[in-house]
């Protein structure tokens, strides 16, 4: 990957930064099973997990206000130091309570800093006219620490416990520090030209949010409660999932990281939206490894192909001087929904178990679909129309 063609100056450096600070991150989807260790259930796990998307979308707003006028590594910065000393505080909590809550809150905060600020920085480096290929391969930072955080996680954990898990991450997110500190963009943007309109909520816009936030709910689901499942059923390392999950969609957007750029967003869209929704659905029918694997490969392709190529469109519909705020919607509505799903499906897990919860939030993926087809369908047909007149 390194001698990409794409991966060299200042995007390397941003991919790079965002490769370690997700490596925290990831470190802490086995959190779920800490905090059932420490007499937590279900809705515990949903709400000790959610509680960090929540306080990250409370302060995104701010963020996406901010990050254009005060400097877009500034806050790559400050997000990647933020979850180095965090991680640290973990090595101090030993029991559920108000300080575990607190720590959580603070890493989401320290998230919507670093990733809105890391993402930003991506679409601004990109090649335009390669720009869903660019976003899928910055992609492949966050979506390899899915596989690799989780399984030497268990390790760590199996030898030396979670304080062991909870020091390896912070000196893993030290190296993200020094890495965000070296990319370039870190004094305020210039004012925009005259000509540029000042940013506002299009009819677009709604509709991308909308659709963001319906597969941040599956893939939420999804994500805060594999590792519950796979325990309690019986299925082995959670690895397993996570693994499958991360090569399919990494293999996804090295081989077709380029395919709406080729053949257009909306082409790509709409079928894997219905993969997604297929992917979690057949989660509620997994009964041995196999089927497991298949269902981690099917979800990987459908989130391999789709993520990058919704914030491709999300950047299409942007002027570069509002890159942040863009950003800020796109990662936001997708946080929104996974907040949303740690809650209510943590609820649903409790009460009916794991198989229910998931065929529900099998629901939202295709409520996303409804949406983008209906949004996107006048400019299809216009598209379609002036092909015809030419």
């Amino acid at each position: 990957m390194a001698g990409h063609p794409l991966l060299s100056g200042p995007f390397l450096r941003v991919t790079l930064a965002n490769f370690f600070f997700f490596l925290n991150f990831a470190s802490f989807f086995l959190l779920p099973l800490h905090i059932k260790q420490l007499g937590g259930n279900e809705g515990t796990v949903g709400a000790i997990m959610g509680s960090a998307g929540l306080a990250g979308l409370i302060v995104l707003p701010l963020v996406g206000a901010s990050i254009d006028r005060i400097g877009r590594r500034r806050f790559l910065v400050a997000g990647a130091v933020g979850m180095t000393l965090l991680s640290g505080g973990f090595l101090f909590v030993d029991r559920l309570g108000p300080a575990i809550f607190a720590l959580r809150v603070l890493q989401g905060v320290s998230f919507s800093l670093a990733f809105t600020a890391a993402t930003t920085l991506a679409a601004e480096f990109a090649p335009v006219a390669r720009r869903a290929e660019a976003l899928g391969l910055f992609g492949i930072s966050t979506l390899s620490t899915h596989a690799i955080a989780p399984a030497l996680g268990e390790e760590i954990v199996h030898w030396g416990g979670f304080p062991a898990l909870f020091s390896v991450a912070m000196a893993i997110s030290t190296v993200a520090v020094g890495l965000a500190a070296s990319v370039p963009g870190g004094g305020p943007r210039p004012r925009p030209p005259a000509d540029v309109e000042p940013w506002r909520m299009d009819r677009m816009q709604w509709a991308l949010g909308g659709t963001m936030a319906c597969c941040g709910l599956a893939f939420g689901a999804v994500l805060t409660f594999i590792p519950t499942f796979v325990r309690a059923t019986g299925l082995g390392r959670v690895g397993v999932f996570f693994g499958t999950y991360t090569a399919a969609a990494v293999l996804t957007r090295v081989v077709g990281g380029g395919l709406s750029d080729a053949v257009g967003r909306r082409a790509v869209v709409l079928p894997t939206l219905l993969m997604l929704a297929g992917a979690v659905l057949l989660l509620a029918f997994v009964r041995n490894v196999a089927m497991l694997a298949a269902a981690a490969g099917l979800f990987g392709l459908a989130q391999g192909l789709s993520y990058p190529t919704l914030n491709a469109f999300a950047v299409d519909l942007s002027a570069e001087a509002h890159l942040g705020r863009t950003q800020a919607l796109f990662n936001g509505t997708f946080n929104a929904g996974v907040t949303a799903s740690a809650f209510a499906f943590g609820a649903v897990a409790e009460r009916f178990g794991h198989r229910p919860m998931f065929v529900l939030a099998a629901v939202p993926p295709l409520l996303g679909w409804a949406l983008f087809y209906f949004a996107t369908n006048r400019e299809a047909a216009e598209d379609g129309a002036g092909r015809s007149r030419g």
